[in-house]
């Protein structure tokens, strides 16, 4: 929620994933975990605290905007710019270049925004990793976002990352969702869990 923080770093995730994620982090050891879409910052902390616990890995924090971005640690990388740009995009290749990558995409969550990066970056990811769209939950029937009045439990968003990752699923054969993650069942990215399967 709206008040959670990470050690003083304002972080929007439900605890419950993050639980997961360590759980995730762990079993696969990435080199690099790419957080796209990073706001405060909290959950970049966050990740960077876990990788530095277990020894091994970086963050890199991609957002086009980090002037409120708070964190500030040894393993966090950042870089800034537009997640579409094909210079950023690039850059991010560059810097993930012979490494094992794990995806959490937390940037703008309309399906084209979502889907475009997704198209960008999953090559990224290897097989026995992970990419993880965060709050697919929008697109689920019954959730109600304070920030559409006229949206109600039976007319769900359409125009979100949940659509993105359905989209995503039809047109690529290399990631399958890994329901298995969502065990709380209180979760944010319900269908969002995608496991590589081949290289």
């Amino acid at each position: 929620g709206k008040g959670t923080h990470f050690m003083g770093h304002r972080a929007l995730k439900n605890p419950a994933d993050a639980w997961v994620y360590q759980e995730i982090i762990w079993e696969t050891k990435p080199d690099i975990v790419l957080e796209i879409g990073n706001k405060n910052g909290g959950s970049t902390m966050y990740l960077a605290v876990l990788l530095e616990a277990m020894g091994h890995g970086r963050v890199l924090a991609l957002d086009i905007d980090h002037s409120r971005f708070t964190a500030k640690h040894d393993r966090i990388d950042m870089i800034t710019g537009d997640a579409a740009d094909p210079e950023t995009v690039k850059k991010v290749h560059e810097y993930c270049e012979g490494k094992s990558v794990m995806i959490i995409h937390d940037a703008n969550h309309m399906v084209d925004a979502v889907l475009t990066d997704l198209r960008n970056y999953h090559d990224l990811v290897k097989k026995g990793h992970y990419l993880i769209v965060e709050d697919t939950i929008e697109g689920i029937v019954g959730f109600k976002y304070s920030d559409y009045p006229n949206q109600t439990f039976i007319r769900h968003l359409t125009d979100r990352a949940l659509q993105a990752v359905q989209a995503f699923q039809k047109e690529n054969d290399r990631f399958e969702i890994d329901r298995a993650r969502e065990k709380w069942i209180v979760t944010a990215n319900p269908y969002g869990f995608l496991k590589c399967i081949k290289d």
